[in-house]
Order: C-alpha cells, then sequence, then structure tokens
C-alpha cells in the first residue's frame, strides 16, 4: 500500500504577524508573512482561523505543526488563538505536533549554542528558494521575516521528526 503524501502547514502564531509554510512531504511549496491587521478582537480571530481554513482546503493539508509558546512570555491573546487553531484542527480531523523552538533546533540543527538567525540560515540552505528572503531579513531592523522562518522550521522538524 502507498504511503499517503504528507501535507504539512507550519504555523508560527503572534498576534500582529503570522508565520506560515505549507510543505508536500520534504518539499516547502508556500511560504508567508501573515499581517494581523487592527486591533485585537474575537473578529480578528475569526479572520485568522478563516484564513487558516483557506489553506487546509486548498492545500488539503493533514498535518500542523505549531509552534509552543511558552506560557510566561504569552498572551492570554495569543493563548486564545493557539486554542482557536487546535480547534479547527480537530473540526477538521487534523494532526497537531507541537514543538517549541528550542526542539525544532535540536531536531534540525548540530549539537551547540543556536539563535533565531542560525536556524534561518539552516532553513535557506535546505530550501534555496529562501535566499532572497534571508537576504532581506539581515537588512530589517525589526526581524519581520523571523516568523516566517520559524513556520519553515518547524515544518520540516514535524516531517523529519514525525514522518522520516
Amino acid at each position: 500500500m502507498l504511503k499517503e503524501t504528507l501535507r504539512i502547514i507550519g504555523i508560527n502564531p503572534g498576534t500582529r504577524y503570522l508565520g506560515l509554510a505549507i510543505f508536500q512531504d520534504w518539499n516547502l511549496i508556500d511560504w508567508r508573512i501573515k499581517n494581523l491587521e487592527g486591533k485585537w478582537s474575537t473578529k480578528k480571530i475569526d479572520k485568522v482561523i478563516s484564513a487558516l481554513k483557506e489553506q487546509i482546503e486548498l492545500y488539503d493539508l493533514n498535518a500542523i505543526a505549531l509552534k509552543r509558546v511558552h506560557p510566561a512570555v504569552s498572551s492570554k491573546n495569543l493563548r486564545k488563538l493557539i486554542d482557536r487553531i487546535k480547534s479547527l484542527a480537530a473540526q477538521k480531523r487534523i494532526k497537531v505536533y507541537q514543538y517549541s523552538i528550542k526542539e525544532v533546533e535540536g531536531i534540525l540543527l548540530a549539537e551547540g549554542r543556536h539563535n533565531k538567525k542560525s536556524l534561518a540560515q539552516k532553513m535557506s540552505a535546505d530550501y534555496p528558494v529562501l535566499i532572497y528572503e534571508l537576504e532581506k531579513e539581515k537588512t530589517n531592523k525589526n526581524p519581520y521575516r523571523m516568523k516566517m522562518f520559524e513556520a519553515v522550521a518547524l515544518g520540516a522538524a514535524c516531517f523529519q521528526k514525525e514522518y522520516k
């Protein structure tokens, strides 16, 4: 019997930006930053969930790799968004895998000390299509694209750990 194709969405949630990466098996097929404009509200959360639902249906996704946020440094609103993402996954019967960035680094990077920049460099090495994004990120004062690089790393780590 043929093994089902794995279609993962890596999600790095935030209250201002959402990092997204879509994989078909090990292949990165889409990546982006979604700006979450406006004041935080239930309507804003609904908009995010609606956008994620579109991605799930468009790519026929069957796994979510979601960043595990530390409770001490996450807001009530962010935890609410994560709960809604998990509810959406349950409703769509999609498996959710959660990883902290430290866990992702442990899966994808060689032993030693790492930071977000080294993770972004590793993702650009594995997925050369991201090199342009990395170069643009180096010129930014605010780490705008880092959420996207972490979403890519979440999806890659999920594939590596759970399915390879």
